[in-house]
């Protein structure tokens, strides 16, 4: 598998690209693509959540412990004291880091579900849902977010797999197959559960009329090539 640092930069460079051609399409302002590109990068580490007190792993829970709590905060900032808005900080901080991360810690299995598409649909619509219903975020800015975590999600699964060719000896290693997969059949019950919960996010999602439309109008496609050469 890649490293952190890999993982990292791939995931940065594959949402900057991404992020690039939303702007060519007219499709987010400044504010949100810089949002896009963070969490585009925290999608790109997913996949990991399931490595047992891992250095990778720990940083990952970190930062995007980080990233949420300052976002359960800059939400209730317009309603709340300042004591209110540093307690409901640390509070979201403390569930993601430490909470969240023992629970994954004891209940999951490297290379296990997550490493799997179903969990790439499963935080797409997870971070869809959280940012319409939590952070007020209008609909196409909330599923343009849960897209980049599915983006950068797919990029780390690809690029694991990469990692299981050895091109120099031309052979498989023993972790092929592994790392990008539909779902994990070897654990039928964590699988449908995990499909499951993925179709009951989904149903909690906004309406996907405002991003679909982004992605079939041709006036999207006419505006990017438009402005990709100099």
């Amino acid at each position: 598998m890649a490293n952190l640092k890999t993982h990292l930069t791939v995931a940065a460079m594959g949402s900057g690209l991404l992020a690039t051609a939303c702007i060519g399409a007219d499709m987010h302002d400044k504010h949100e693509i810089m949002a896009l590109l963070v969490v585009g990068t925290i999608g790109g580490l997913l996949p990991d959540i399931d490595l047992d007190h891992s250095g990778p792993a720990k940083v990952m829970f970190t930062v995007v412990a980080l990233v949420f709590a300052f976002m359960v905060a800059f939400n209730r900032a317009p309603s709340s004291s300042i004591v209110e808005l540093w307690a409901a900080w640390a509070l979201s901080y403390g569930v993601v880091r430490y909470v969240a991360w023992r629970t994954f810690s004891r209940l999951t299995v490297h290379r296990g579900i997550f490493h799997s598409l179903v969990a790439a649909f499963f935080f797409w619509f997870l971070g869809t849902a959280l940012s319409y219903h939590l952070f007020d975020l209008q609909p196409l800015f909330a599923w343009s977010i849960g897209f980049f975590i599915f983006f950068s999600y797919v990029i780390h699964l690809f690029l694991d797999e990469l990692f299981s060719v050895d091109l120099l000896n031309t052979r498989l290693k023993k972790s092929f197959g592994t790392a990008l997969k539909i779902a994990d059949f070897k654990n039928a019950r964590t699988s449908l559960s995990m499909a499951g919960a993925a179709l009951i996010l989904f149903f909690a999602t906004p309406s996907l009329a405002p991003f679909a439309g982004w992605f079939t109008d041709s006036q999207t496609y006419t505006n990017i090539f438009q402005r990709l050469l100099p």
